[in-house]
């Protein structure tokens, strides 16, 4: 009996050492595990974490799936029959939050909803930054239709600026009111855009991005 147990305890330490590295590794290159890791850090940590995230991911990154995380919607307006197109992504942590692109009446609007999204949208103040950048200021604006925040000044122009199949952190904050972060991959950006570019009729690219 002793003779038998003993190799029976070796085997399944060995098992359970087997799964335990498994999980590590699944971990250390599935992209949005590494995305869900970080985003359940401080903000500075979790700002310092995509930075290293960008850095030594960058080759996974490219090579990753290129699965369309997009969700689009077309239909036409009972008024007068324009194209209403809408493109819809979730946050990679807390899919409650949104990030949605809508065209209507030859109007594009980028806007981020959630129930934590509070109040007037133009009471906020919107940064974001795409993989390891600096972070970018944009104004923040009532959205044209449903709640949340949008993006104000040329919407087209920033969404044609944005790389493919990178990841965009937002950060939300409103006066003395509590702060609001979300990560969104880029996944399947450059297919989203080319469908609402024409639907929405957007003007071409001056410059399209390098990933």
């Amino acid at each position: 009996m002793t003779r038998l147990s003993a190799p029976l305890v070796v085997a399944i330490a060995v098992i359970n050492g087997v799964a335990l590295a498994q999980g590590v590794e699944d971990t250390m290159t599935d992209p949005m595990a590494q995305l869900r890791a970080c985003s359940q850090l401080e903000r500075e940590a979790r700002l310092e974490c995509l930075d290293k995230l960008s850095h030594t991911a960058a080759p996974a990154r490219r090579e990753a799936s290129k699965a369309n995380r997009w969700t689009i919607s077309e239909t036409t307006s009972p008024v007068d029959y324009s194209p209403i197109a809408t493109a819809t992504t979730s946050d990679s942590v807390d899919a409650s939050v949104k990030l949605s692109i809508r065209c209507r009446g030859g109007r594009t609007e980028l806007s981020f909803a959630g129930p934590a999204l509070s109040g007037r949208g133009d009471g906020y103040a919107i940064s974001y930054r795409i993989n390891d950048g600096a972070p970018v200021q944009v104004a923040a604006t009532v959205p044209a239709a449903g709640s949340g925040v949008a993006v104000a000044g040329d919407v087209v122009r920033l969404l044609q600026s944005l790389p493919d199949n990178a990841v965009l952190a937002v950060h939300l904050s409103r006066g003395a009111g509590a702060a609001h972060d979300a990560t969104f991959s880029l996944a399947g950006l450059d297919a989203m855009r080319a469908r609402m570019a024409a639907v929405c009729k957007w003007p071409l690219a001056v410059a399209r991005p390098s990933n």
